[in-house]
């Protein structure tokens, strides 16, 4: 068994992936002071487990970790991995290539690994235990070890020599299994104090079992009786929850009624305001009409107002001619024919003064035709408003009916939700004291 390659990263100064390998015959580490050659056998003694800052030459054990320089940032990691090479079977692991790795975070966690697979401190030592490669066997001597060894007390060369011989394994276990017995031994005295205490304690324990029995069947009897109260109560809760179902049903049926009416009214509410809007349409035409005729009036009493204008500035010529006739009897003559001529323009402005008044009156006439069929629509309008008025009554009504129907299912339905909890939690609690029961029975039995 030896050692075939170490690989190292982010450990102490090595702040890049480094692997260091080991051939046949002496492999030595030359190099000035400070180069980093004692970092190599830190790391040797830190990736077989050593636990003391001191001994690696630290003073915490996250100082094993590249702290970077002024050109190179810190790493967050430090890992050390030693392959021994195990083709004669030395370690009692079933792999000619053995690789034992130790990892550390700078929060502190570390992380053991024997060929990559997740392991203990505790595997480790075991693994490399009476092989002297430990950290505290002989393979690793550093400077002023030697004197050390030489000068300590009988019991610290004793365990040299036994992890050279190859008993710290069955020594350790001895003392664990010896710790075992002794853990053993105590226990065993306690289960003696145990059996002391209660064997004192068996006269009054037969009278507490004899009450004990007492007591089973007085509960059992209860129970017995509570039982059937129960299955009493819940043969009348079912009965109704029955009772429930069947208004419900019926209000289904009456709420199905009163649905289809409404919707029926519905239907009559809706006929009803296309009528309504039919006869909105019509009023507004009627209203566009006497709006027109109601102009061609006006223009017609604008005519009239100016003809009847006309007839007064003629009565006044008439009268204004008339004194002429009276102060100038000499220009009679000559005034006759102009006379005719204005009498012949005031017959026409007579004619169609008449014929103007026979227009306006047939306006007036259709106007108040017009009016009429206005009034007899408002009339119907104010009839179909009543009607809907009433039928949006009697819809409200419906819908309150049908609401307080809703309220009153949804009552009787929580109701018999209810007394379908009270019937579960009933049964439930049977069920429980059924347990109970078998639970009793048992004990009784035991």
């Amino acid at each position: 068994m030896y050692f075939k390659r170490m690989e190292l990263n982010g450990f102490k100064s090595f702040a890049d992936p480094v692997t260091i390998e080991f051939t046949d015959g002496i492999t030595c580490i030359v190099g000035p002071n400070g180069s980093g050659k004692s970092n190599i056998s830190d790391a040797l003694r830190w990736v077989l487990g050593e636990q003391s800052p001191k001994s690696l030459r630290g003073g915490k054990m996250e100082d094993v970790i590249f702290a970077g320089t002024e050109n190179r940032k810190a790493k967050g990691m430090a890992e050390v991995t030693l392959v021994i090479d195990n083709t004669e079977r030395t370690l009692p692991i079933d792999f000619a290539e053995v690789g034992i790795t130790r990892r550390m975070y700078r929060s502190g966690e570390s992380e053991y690994m024997i060929n990559r697979t997740p392991c203990r401190l505790r595997d480790i030592r075991e693994l490399i235990m009476d092989t002297g490669i430990g950290v505290e066997g002989y393979s690793i001597i550093g400077q002023g070890k030697i004197s050390d060894i030489v000068s300590n007390k009988m019991e610290s060369r004793r365990e040299i020599f036994e992890e050279a011989a190859g008993i710290v394994k069955y020594r350790n276990k001895k003392a664990e299994t010896e710790k075992s017995l002794d853990e053993a031994r105590v226990n065993l005295d306690r289960v003696s104090d145990i059996v002391s205490e209660i064997e004192g304690r068996i006269g009054g324990l037969e009278e507490d079992s004899k009450k004990a029995t007492e007591y089973l069947e007085l509960r059992e009897k209860y129970k017995n009786v509570e039982i059937n109260v129960l299955l009493k109560n819940i043969e009348i809760s079912d009965e109704r929850v029955e009772t429930a179902k069947t208004e419900i049903a019926e209000l289904d049926l009456a709420l199905d009624s009163i649905t289809a009416v409404r919707d029926r009214k519905e239907e009559e509410l809706q006929q009803l305001s296309q009528q309504l809007l039919d006869l909105d349409e019509q009023t507004a035409a009627a209203r566009s009409d006497l709006a027109e005729q109601t102009e061609e009036i006006h223009k017609i009493i604008s005519t009239r107002d100016l003809n009847r204008e006309r007839l007064a500035s003629l009565d006044k010529d008439d009268q204004r001619l008339a004194d002429e006739i009276a102060q100038i009897g000499d220009r009679l003559a000559r005034q006759n024919e102009a006379s005719a001529g204005l009498q012949g323009e005031y017959e026409r402005a007579e004619e169609e003064t008449l014929q103007y008044q026979q227009a306006l009156q047939t306006k007036e006439a259709e106007e108040k035709e017009a009016l009429q069929a206005l009034e007899s629509c408002k009339a119907e309008g104010d009839e179909l408003r009543n009607r809907i008025l009433s039928l949006s009554s009697e819809a409200a009504r419906l819908r309150a009916e049908a609401q307080s129907a809703d309220s009153l299912k949804k009552s009787l339905e929580r109701r018999a939700q209810t007394l379908r909890t009270e019937g579960e939690s009933k049964e439930d609690a049977a069920e429980a004291l059924r347990d109970q029961l078998q639970t009793a029975q048992q004990e009784l039995a035991d």
